[in-house]
């Protein structure tokens, strides 16, 4: 028996924001000698919005009001009420996550368009996202190979490669099409980024606030930008730009595999695609020169291109799609009615089976007074990673480490909250619920891939009626 859920996903991005509205499948699977599973069998995206520029009340500050507004009129247009979503994700990406507002206008947009997960996306998540929302990691599943997705807009450039439907590497740079912008009718510069300056200064370029640029200059930046975005493609990864220009400095981890092919998606990654624009400066920015300088990057290093199925549109497609998981092998719910739960930050404990009972008690009181710092209200997700396959033995000591190490948790939320990878929800469940103090829940969730600064969504047990309730989450990485 298969069930539809629709989810939606919103991107407020450095240049452009936009929804989509997706059906996910979701239906019970089985195979020979293995227990039923639940999981998402389809995707279908049923309507998607005009792009539309970012609303901004300044150069560090969003337009709260002028989103909302776009996100109301959106799901009037899609025929939608905010009832009937039932998972998503907003997500506030590239350098929009940078404004001092951008927080604020995520958390005031969630209660608005169904209160589901919210994340302003770190690097990681906006380069999977726009990777399987381009296609990029279904291409890689149908032709074995290794292909690197590059999703360009107009404050980074995030690229995810693929190989065999997993992502081996994500990554970001700091190069996008908005970071230097004119004033109208001119090439004076209104605004740039920083590390964009500094390019121009060692070039003998003056790119700062107030200069003007003529044609060949801002020809030679965007070249410059070009070939370090395709410095990453490059096994060696030496290329001086590319690494100036990376967004997390501090953690550069050198390709693994030789990259077979590139496809580019966001607004400029589309251009990549198009015939030259004649008016290059249509959007008063350098965008369009940064799309001419990838083609000639591109053909110069030699690099096998190829189209995706998405590219605008690829990250909100990964927000609503892609960013969905289904829990539901065995799990514990002894209370119905505390779902759904939204929002929740998970607390991971690593190597959970193997710490002693004080260890466990330690970090659990120490992650946990850490996230009620940000919110003293919040339900919080206990993750356990467990190294290896758990007998009856390990599960009654394991809820024994539990219960004992969650007092202090408990006196302040009723619902315990347990994610665990493998089957184990449900015998790990009712294994924690006989020994918790009266008037407490527990809801025991089995096989979610759950990590460090995630944030889930438990939203309500889909029906099928002769199998284990499923439950439904959705899963921002919070880099």
């Amino acid at each position: 028996m298969a069930e539809k859920i629709l989810s939606v996903g919103i991107d407020i991005g450095t240049t452009t924001t936009s929804l989509v509205f997706s059906n996910l499948t979701v239906e019970k699977t089985t195979g020979d000698m293995f227990m039923p599973k639940t999981a998402i069998t389809d995707k279908t995206v049923i309507y998607r919005s005009p792009i539309y520029f970012t609303p901004l009340r300044s150069n560090t500050e969003l337009n709260a009001e002028k989103i909302r507004q776009i996100i109301k009129a959106e799901y009037q247009s899609a025929g939608v009420r905010v009832s009937e979503v039932e998972t998503g994700a907003v997500i506030i990406t590239g350098d929009t996550a940078r404004k001092t507002n951008a927080e604020k206008v995520l958390a005031e947009i969630s209660q608005f368009a169904g209160d589901f997960v919210v994340a302003a996306a770190g690097p990681r998540l906006e380069s999977i996202l726009a990777g399987k929302g381009s296609g990029a990691e279904s291409y890689s599943i149908d032709t074995v190979e290794t292909i690197c997705n590059m999703d360009i807009g107009g404050g980074t450039t995030n690229t995810a490669t693929f190989y065999d439907g997993k992502c081996i590497d994500a990554d970001c740079l700091d190069a996008g099409g908005r970071l230097i912008r004119f004033k109208a009718g001119s090439t004076e510069i209104e605004y740039v980024f920083p590390k964009i300056a500094e390019i121009g200064r060692q070039m003998g370029i003056s790119a700062q606030i107030g200069a003007t640029l003529n044609e060949a200059e801002i020809g030679k930046l965007t070249d410059v930008m070009a070939d370090a975005i395709v410095g990453k493609l490059q096994i060696s990864q030496t290329n001086k730009n590319f690494l100036f220009l990376r967004t997390e400095q501090q953690d550069h981890r050198p390709l693994t595999r030789e990259i077979d092919a590139v496809c580019f998606s966001g607004g400029i990654g589309k251009l990549v695609y198009e015939e030259e624009e004649k008016n290059k400066l249509a959007f008063r920015d350098i965008g369009v020169y940064l799309a001419d300088s990838l083609k000639r990057a591109v053909k110069k290093h030699g690099i096998r291109l190829v189209k995706p199925k998405e590219t605008i549109s690829a990250t909100v497609i990964g927000a609503g799609s892609h960013s969905v998981e289904v829990s539901g092998g065995t799990i514990t719910i002894t209370q119905l009615n505390k779902l759904p739960l939204k929002n929740l930050p998970i607390l991971t404990i690593e190597d959970a089976l193997h710490l002693s009972a004080e260890d466990f008690r330690s970090q659990v009181k120490k992650k946990y007074h850490w996230l009620q710092d940000l919110d003293q209200e919040q339900n919080i997700a206990l993750n356990l990673k467990v190294d290896r396959k758990l007998g009856f033995r390990d599960i009654k000591a394991l809820a024994e480490k539990i219960i004992e190490s969650t007092k202090e948790l408990l006196a302040v939320q009723d619902l315990l909250i347990i994610i665990i990878h493998g089957d184990y929800g449900k015998v790990l469940g009712q294994s924690i619920s006989m020994g918790l103090p009266k008037g407490k829940d527990v809801i025991c969730i089995d096989s979610i891939d759950a990590g460090k600064g995630d944030y889930v969504d438990i939203g309500r047990p889909v029906g099928i009626a002769d199998a284990v309730p499923v439950v439904i989450k959705t899963i921002a990485f919070n880099y």
